[in-house]
């Protein structure tokens, strides 16, 4: 009742402020600042387009009114509101945008109120990278805003960096870190009456525990977040954000049916105002209908997430994230460098012996050799790696433009001409096989489309990508086919870097084929096997002896494969034992 008597008062203070606003005929700045009240009340009831038409003109005004440093950073605001909305809609290039402009106005400054604004941006960038898959960039991020956090004088953008760090510590495995950041969040969300806030602190630390396996822990504390939630609207983004956990929660608990039911409604609100990401729900849609036995189901969504990749992860807009990235990167680097300019010059004046000066020199023209040596190394093995990336990225694009004219020209040249076939009349026995056997064409030539597209692993890792190979590689050959993945360290799938997972299913994917056109193998076993220091792929074939020294006729296949392997610094052997060819890829993890 009590909420409803607010909503009642906010709807008639919005009501008048809206009749002033009409009445209102000079545009000055301090307009700007109602049409961010009002923008802002838009946006608490989850009406994205509202609240950007309204910041866009706060915006517009903005730019040409503001005249102090408080008035600028104001202005920031509005563009960082701006970003925050796109991307709520998935407009991943106007979202860059509008950053890039809040950025260029506050970089320089360093004021409270300017520390604040940077806390708000590095945070929205975390949640930004973690939206795209970067993780790694996601923490960095992260890091930074808690950074400055401890800088600021604003309560509520305190609040708003630690609970999204919290949540993003607690995806990349930091429990300790996250659990930090999220109590701090809730206790004093609690304490200053935010209940927006307290619901995305709940809602993070059900997740975390979630993720640590901690099933009570869980249940606590989706309770918790369920009660807070029913005393703001459903359409809010904080609401949107705990069914968006809810959901993937109870799919972890087996509870499937429940949250597919709160998938289908984030996603039914795709291109309006979405907590989720499309090719995220669809898969964990997929996964959850897998797992109840409606493999028809899930099929149905993996192609709805495939369908949508290429508008979310282009290429363009991974250009933009990585370029936004390396910028703010470079700004922090040339303070740094500013900074122990300062300190190095501090430290030559307390130089005052020849003796040290001696001794500086001694070490020096040591580290000098040691370096020269060291370098010559080192420069030997990095262009060598960069010759083979070089290639590898070459036979890549090739694989994507023939996947490209396969999907595009011949899979449709295909499909007119078993319309065109259709549409003969009299139909007859004859018709209907010869149109048999075009969609039959039209599926494997689909098939070997996607096989030479490069894999995905924004949202799958290596060990689903290769078992989802081997389920497809099972309908084209008679063998036998075993994978299995085992994890032995403390490493997780999703911490292999995409270019090693990349390298090591393109392998897999050649080694197969080499298989069935050389060894003729009924039985085929294959384990991809994680530890903290390496990843190994094994693949044993019952079959005639398919080793290097068996031509292969396209010439290029192994060398490829080598070429792969020196890439990502791996070692292919062969060998045979027990009756089976035996290929073996190791992959050194050390250094990650």
């Amino acid at each position: 009742m009590r909420y409803k008597f607010l909503t009642g008062l906010t709807l008639l203070a919005v009501s008048a402020l809206c009749l002033s606003l009409k009445a209102q005929s000079r545009r000055d700045f301090s307009y700007t600042l109602q049409l961010d009240s009002l923008a802002e009340l838009r946006f608490a009831e989850g009406d994205m387009r509202g609240s950007i038409c309204l910041w866009l003109e706060a915006a517009g005004i903005a730019d040409h009114c503001a005249k102090t440093e408080e008035d600028s950073l104001i202005y920031s605001g509005f563009l960082q509101s701006l970003g925050v909305c796109y991307r709520r809609i998935s407009m991943m290039d106007s979202t860059l945008h509008y950053y890039n402009m809040a950025w260029e106005i506050i970089q320089d400054k360093t004021s409270p109120a300017a520390v604040s604004e940077k806390t708000r941006l590095l945070t929205s960038m975390a949640i930004l990278m973690t939206f795209m898959g970067r993780d790694e960039e996601s923490v960095q991020f992260a890091d930074r805003a808690m950074v400055m956090a401890g800088e600021a004088t604003d309560i509520e953008m305190v609040m708003y960096a630690a609970t999204n760090a919290g949540g993003i510590y607690a995806r990349n495995g930091d429990f300790t870190k996250s659990a930090s950041a999220l109590r701090m969040a809730v206790s004093k969300t609690k304490e200053n009456g935010m209940t927006d806030r307290l619901l995305s602190a709940l809602t993070i630390m059900t997740s975390m525990f979630s993720l640590a396996g901690e099933k009570d822990s869980v249940s606590h504390y989706l309770a918790m977040a369920e009660e807070v939630a029913a005393e703001l609207p459903e359409n809010s983004v904080a609401v949107l954000g705990f069914r968006e956990t809810q959901a993937s929660v109870l799919g972890s608990l087996g509870r499937y049916a429940e949250s597919n039911a709160i998938y289908r409604r984030l996603l039914s609100a795709s291109g309006s105002n979405s907590s989720v990401a499309e090719d995220a729900g669809y898969i964990a849609m997929a996964r959850n209908y897998m797992a109840m036995g409606q493999w028809e189901n899930a099929g149905q969504c993996y192609e709805r997430a495939y369908s949508v990749l290429d508008s979310i992860y282009s290429e363009d807009i991974t250009a933009q994230v990585s370029e936004w990235s390396a910028k703010y990167g470079a700004a922090e680097k040339e303070l740094e460098i500013s900074r122990l300019e300062q300190e190095s010059l501090k430290k030559q004046a307390a130089i005052k012996t020849w003796v040290i000066i001696a001794m500086a020199l001694v070490a020096v023209l040591t580290g000098v050799v040691l370096t020269a040596a060291f370098r010559r190394r080192h420069l030997k093995k990095v262009e060598e790696l960069r010759l083979a990336r070089k290639y590898i990225d070459g036979v890549e694009k090739e694989r994507a433009r023939v996947a490209r004219d396969l999907h595009d020209g011949i899979c449709n040249d295909l499909l007119g001409i078993g319309m065109q076939i259709s549409a003969m009349r009299p139909c007859s026995p004859e018709q209907d096989k010869v149109l048999s056997m075009l969609e039959g064409l039209r599926s494997e030539v689909r098939t070997i489309s996607h096989d030479m597209m490069p894999p995905q692993f924004s949202f799958s890792g290596i060990e689903e990508v290769i078992e989802m190979y081997a389920d497809r590689f099972r309908s084209q050959t008679r063998a036998s086919i075993l994978f299995k993945a085992v994890c032995d360290g403390s490493r997780t799938w999703r911490q292999i870097p995409d270019r090693i997972s990349h390298e090591v299913y393109r392998i897999f994917q050649e080694h197969m084929g080499n298989i069935v056109k050389h060894s003729d193998a009924e039985r085929i076993d294959a384990e991809l096997r994680l530890s903290d220091s390496s990843l190994t792929l094994t693949v044993s074939d019952y079959g005639k002896h398919s080793g290097p020294d068996i031509p292969d006729k396209g010439g290029v296949g192994l060398k490829v494969m080598s070429e792969r392997a020196r890439s990502i610094e791996a070692v292919i052997s062969y060998y045979s034992a027990d009756g089976a060819n035996i290929f073996k890829l190791n992959v050194p993890l050390t250094d990650l």
